[in-house]
C-alpha cells in the first residue's frame, strides 16, 4: 500500500477546530516535501451555489481571516 505524503487521517485539533467554526468549508491541512504546511478551504458543494470557493493559505489564522470575510462562520 502507498501513502501520500502530507495526508493525514487524523486531522489536527488546529482543522477540527476550523472545521467547526467554519461548517460550509470543507477544510484540510497539507504539508508539501519541506515539511511547511497549508491549510486549503473549498466551500461546500450544497451550500456554494453558484460561485464555489477554493482558498488556500500557510497559516490556520490566516485562513480563518480569509473565511470570515466571506461569511462562512457558523452561526
Amino acid at each position: 500500500m502507498s501513502a501520500v505524503k502530507g495526508y493525514s487521517l487524523r486531522p489536527s485539533e488546529t482543522v477540527l477546530r476550523l472545521r467547526k467554526e467554519f461548517p460550509h468549508f470543507l477544510i484540510c491541512e497539507l504539508s508539501g516535501e519541506q515539511g511547511r504546511s497549508y491549510f486549503i478551504a473549498t466551500s461546500d458543494p450544497a451550500t456554494a451555489g453558484d460561485r464555489p470557493q477554493l482558498i488556500v493559505r500557510e497559516g490556520a489564522e490566516e485562513l480563518r481571516q480569509a473565511l470570515s470575510v466571506l461569511g462562512g462562520g457558523a452561526a
